[in-house]
């Protein structure tokens, strides 16, 4: 996904009009009045009276000062006798922002960031840990901090220009072509603008700091990347006493008691991310730490991912959140491959690092399964490589479950390998697989690790295995609000949904599986049958057509495509075109000759049968196997096939059998 390039421009250009100045200048309005510390309201007046533009904080004695000044720097000033001034470029929490140049290196563009005021501790505090954090850190998504100077009394961060267009310009532009109207940004487009933002916070976590404020305002898209371009609230994870900056609408709920943390910042990420791509009043209200439900908002209703990667980034409690920027991002970035996928009506596969692969084509080989909804289809969760028994569990092989459990207990016994999660998950599979109940092993991995979403899945699979469809559904879907950006807990949601007879909701997410990856073949059988019960015949012989001819499963899916064309749906006969097209199917299906045939006589058993009880009507012109779709067509040709079989058959049993229905069937002949 590549988002068009966003053009620099003339620095100078970005230069304030006196106009816009003035615009800037005065008093905040009382709605947009918090204090800086805690993010409670302030400054607001009681109907009688107007608020107080200056005064303190009732929740934390902090300072606020709502007065906008004019701005201290001038064209043409020299500060710290180096920086030679163009005038203001911006105005934030902390002051007025000026476009400079550097006349000490090669007059480039910089940019001067001063305090809103000199008695404003926390600003100053901001300030100088802007100086002290960002002076080690080097990441090209993330401005770089030249120098702190002072001037007449004041102080100023020298920070790197960046041209481009600020995210949140982009919002304003659209919505001033829209004609003042909300126009939100192409949800693809503001994903790419997050992914690419996400490994500049992943960089500032590692180095034990916290971003504090994401909003579209503080990122800024130049060329084919974005840039971080407002470092005030930075800070490091373990100060529990720096001034702590944020934004209403952006800032998780428990940062003013708890203090910021990774899983706030990604707080932040998720709540970036909506206010680009939605359009609801998120500042305040209803919606201020939460969101709109799908049934409000299309765009959620429509990607359901999407929706489930919000409602996880912004979680009311941050262990129900992402805790690390790299999950995140591999997450976001499924959730964009899907969305791709359906817009762009081409598949997009990807390998997962979590799931292996469907497991259809190899139940089809045993002849294991009766191409119904079959909880063992369902992919299996790959081992974690960091865990201690991961080798042991890689080399076990493949044998039936009690087998490998006795080799798995033979193990610990023996001192070859160490308990662990993975190997009490691993033991809890097989347990499944072996219909034993695993109930008290997986308690036993909750105990060491709260919150493995593997837990739920093996639950969920369980309860498949044993016909409760309605909790199996709960616990899938519980998993894909984890792995939003995963195709297996979709499917496997699906497979829930089948279960329970919720066709209309399993054909949607099967489709929905097929569209982003066809690999996914058991979602391409599950889609048929949905199809089928709803009584749509050519949906279910489209849904088989989805199989690629590379699936070790085509073959099956033509075997089942061929049957569904022939068999009633809904009490509706197969018409003359679909026994036409069934025949054509098995003359073309990869099948041994004693299959064919077999198959054949199906097609041709239910199309006489058809006939013979007026639901099918004869029609001469069309073929079936060679004979033209008559009664006296379709006894000639079962005759010829059961005869055919006859000869292919092992026993004398099976031959007498053929014979006889041969000469059942045989067209009378008179003379």
């Amino acid at each position: 996904m590549r988002v068009a390039p966003t053009v620099a421009g003339d620095p100078t250009q970005a230069v304030m009009s006196a106009e816009e100045i003035a615009e800037v200048l005065g008093e905040k309005p009382e709605d947009e009045r918090f204090c800086s510390a805690c993010g409670q309201a302030v400054g607001r007046g009681n109907g009688s009276e107007p608020g107080r533009i200056t005064g303190f904080c009732g929740n934390c004695r902090t300072r606020f000062n709502f007065h906008t000044n004019t701005p201290q720097l001038n064209a043409g000033d020299l500060v710290g006798g180096q920086y030679r001034i163009l005038g203001p470029v911006a105005h934030g929490g902390m002051g007025w922002i000026y476009l400079g140049q550097d006349t000490a290196v090669s007059n480039r563009w910089v940019v001067l960031k001063g305090l809103l005021n000199e008695d404003d501790e926390d600003a100053v505090a901001s300030a100088v840990a802007e100086r002290q954090f960002l002076a080690r850190i080097e990441h090209g998504s993330i401005v770089n901090i030249y120098n702190f100077v002072t001037w007449a009394g004041a102080g100023y961060i020298v920070m790197e220009y960046v041209g481009g267009e600020s995210l949140n310009q982009k919002l304003k532009d659209r919505r001033r072509s829209n004609n003042g109207r909300p126009n939100p940004l192409p949800v693809t487009e503001a994903i790419a603008y997050v992914l690419g933002i996400l490994p500049a916070l992943g960089y500032l976590h590692e180095q034990h700091l916290v971003y504090n404020d994401l909003k579209p305002a503080n990122i800024m898209a130049v060329g084919e990347s974005v840039k971080l371009i407002d470092v005030g609230g930075v800070m490091q994870t373990n100060d529990q006493s720096a001034a702590i900056f944020g934004t209403q609408g952006f800032q998780a709920p428990e940062v003013a008691s708890m203090g910021p943390s990774i899983a706030s910042d990604l707080f932040t990420v998720g709540r970036t991310l909506a206010v680009m791509a939605l359009n609801f009043v998120f500042h305040t209200g209803k919606y201020q730490y939460d969101l709109p439900e799908p049934l409000d908002e299309p765009l959620f209703a429509h990607f359901e991912s999407l929706y489930r990667f919000l409602l996880k980034a912004t979680a009311a409690h941050p262990d129900d959140r992402f805790q690390d920027a790299g999950e995140m991002a591999e997450q976001l970035l499924g959730v964009l491959r899907e969305i791709v996928a359906r817009e762009e009506r081409t598949a997009k596969p990807m390998t997962s690092s979590l799931f292996g692969g469907d497991r259809l084509a190899g139940l089809l080989l045993l002849d294991d399964t009766d191409n119904f909804a079959d909880w063992r289809t369902l992919p299996v969760p790959k081992v974690d490589p960091a865990d201690p028994a991961a080798a042991f569990l890689g080399d076990l092989p493949e044998v039936d479950p009690e087998s490998t459990l006795e080799l798995i207990v033979s193990g610990l016994l023996e001192g070859a390998v160490l308990d662990s999660v993975e190997v009490r998950l691993r033991r809890a599979r097989e347990m499944i697989d072996a219909g034993q109940d695993a109930g008290q092993m997986l308690e036993s991995v909750v105990h060491s690790d709260p919150w493995n979403w593997r837990v739920s899945w093996y639950r969920a699979v369980a309860h498949l295995r044993d016909a409760d469809a309605a909790l199996a559904a709960e616990e899938f879907s519980a998993v894909w609000t984890e792995l939003p950006g995963e195709l297996s807990p979709k499917l496997a949601t699906a497979l829930a949904a089948e279960s329970a007879g919720a066709f209309p909701r399993a054909a949607q997410l099967y489709a929905e599986v097929i569209a982003v990856d066809p690999s996914y073949v058991s979602a391409a059988f599950g889609l048929a049958r949905c199809r089928v019960a709803a009584g749509d015949r050519h949906g279910a012989v489209e849904a088989y057509d989805a199989v690629p001819t590379s699936s070790a499963t085509y073959t099956d899916a033509q075997v089942a495509l061929a049957r569904v064309l022939t068999q009633f749906v809904e009490d509706a006969p197969p018409t003359a075109k679909d026994l036409a097209a069934a025949s054509n199917t098995v003359d073309a299906a990869r099948i041994d000759a004693a299959e064919r045939g077999r198959l054949a006589i199906e097609v041709l058993e239910r199309s006489l049968a058809g006939i013979q009880t007026g639901a099918i009507a004869e029609d001469e012109k069309t073929q079936v196997f060679g004979y033209p779709l008559t009664e006296e067509g379709l006894r000639h040709s079962l005759e010829e096939g059961y005869r055919d079989m006859a000869k292919l058959v092992a026993t004398d049993h099976e031959r007498f059998t053929y014979v006889d229905k041969a000469n059942a069937v045989r067209v009378p002949s008179f003379t």
